[in-house]
């Protein structure tokens, strides 16, 4: 009786957050318009449509890749951004001064003193690697200094993500707490089944060293997959690649992977190093074409590496 009476409770609690979450959407429909949300880059950004639903419109504020000394918004964003509830960004510091000189530089002087949206920092709550130290040349750049801005790389990061959108759209429109409530732990039942399947198909590469053009990988590390092994350099100055090239010989690694932002010149010579297999892995959907979600870029990147290791295999 005890049992029913607990499950009865649960069906209850159920109900009542989807008639909640069901509210919201009646809302809506109702005729309050969507928050337009800046979001810092495309995969926080599908975890904000999924944690917003149909109360948010999206767009993205930066392409490619962040750790660039001339970062500045999209140009087609600009615009948007002016009329922005709210700002969906990584912490990093950079991010807030190219944001902010974006509305500096507007035209609109009347919306730029008038413009006071919502920041939403998702990497409050993050577990992040240690800011950048470099195994090449021994410097750590000041833009670095602030944290891994890449910590979205690490999938568990991803169910923290979502809680603080949540909480942050919450803000904004108290009456769909529910609604983005509802759908951030949908998000994380879905992302933490994933993740489970993924520490198993990782097991199997553990030996594996990976050399990365992509620092982020790193936050992928602790789930027991490849050994990432990075060479940082200060944001914005150009590699010395023969002493890149040396170091990865040196470090025996048996894969390099190749983001699609890797300078041409670094791309070729890594190519060109004996002995060692080269594919290519973006770090971001924003550059895997027909990507549907925030968990696409993982199972891409463990593909390839499995795909790698097994033509690696047939080899010796």
């Amino acid at each position: 009786m005890k049992g029913t009476r607990s499950r009865l409770a649960a069906c209850g609690v159920s109900v009542l957050g989807l008639l909640l979450a069901c509210s919201a959407e009646v809302a809506l429909a109702a005729g309050a318009a969507p928050l337009l949300v800046a979001v810092s880059e495309p995969d926080i950004e599908a975890i904000v449509k999924d944690v917003g639903g149909n109360q948010v419109e999206t767009f993205v504020l930066f392409w490619g890749c962040i750790l660039r000394r001339d970062l500045q918004v999209e140009p087609a964003a600009v615009a948007k951004l002016l009329a922005a509830k709210a700002i969906v960004w990584t912490g990093f510091l950079p991010e807030a001064g190219a944001i902010r000189g974006a509305i500096a530089d507007g035209r609109n002087s009347l919306a730029r003193d008038s413009w006071g949206p919502a920041w939403i920092d998702v990497s409050k709550h993050a577990t992040q690697v240690d800011a950048p130290v470099s195994t090449c040349q021994g410097y750590v750049d000041l833009i670095t200094t602030r944290g891994d801005p890449f910590f979205r790389l690490n999938p568990e990061n991803g169910v923290v993500i979502a809680r603080d959108v949540a909480a942050g759209l919450a803000r904004l429109r108290p009456s769909a707490r529910a609604y983005f409530e509802a759908n951030a732990r949908a998000f994380q039942v879905s992302l933490e089944r994933d993740i489970a399947r993924w520490k198993e198909e990782l097991k199997p590469l553990a030996r594996l060293r990976v050399f990365s053009t992509q620092c982020g990988w790193q936050n992928l590390a602790r789930f027991g997959g490849p050994q990432f092994v990075v060479c940082k350099r200060a944001p914005g100055t150009a590699f010395a690649i023969e002493a890149l090239v040396q170091h990865v010989r040196q470090m025996k690694t048996e894969l390099i992977l190749l983001d699609p932002h890797t300078p041409p010149d670094l791309a070729k010579a890594l190519r060109e190093i004996g002995g060692v297999a080269v594919v290519e892995a973006p770090s971001s959907i924003g550059d895997l074409p027909g990507a549907m979600g925030y968990s696409a870029i993982f199972d891409n990147l463990i593909q390839v590496l499995q795909r790698a290791a097994t033509e690696n295999s047939g080899r010796e």
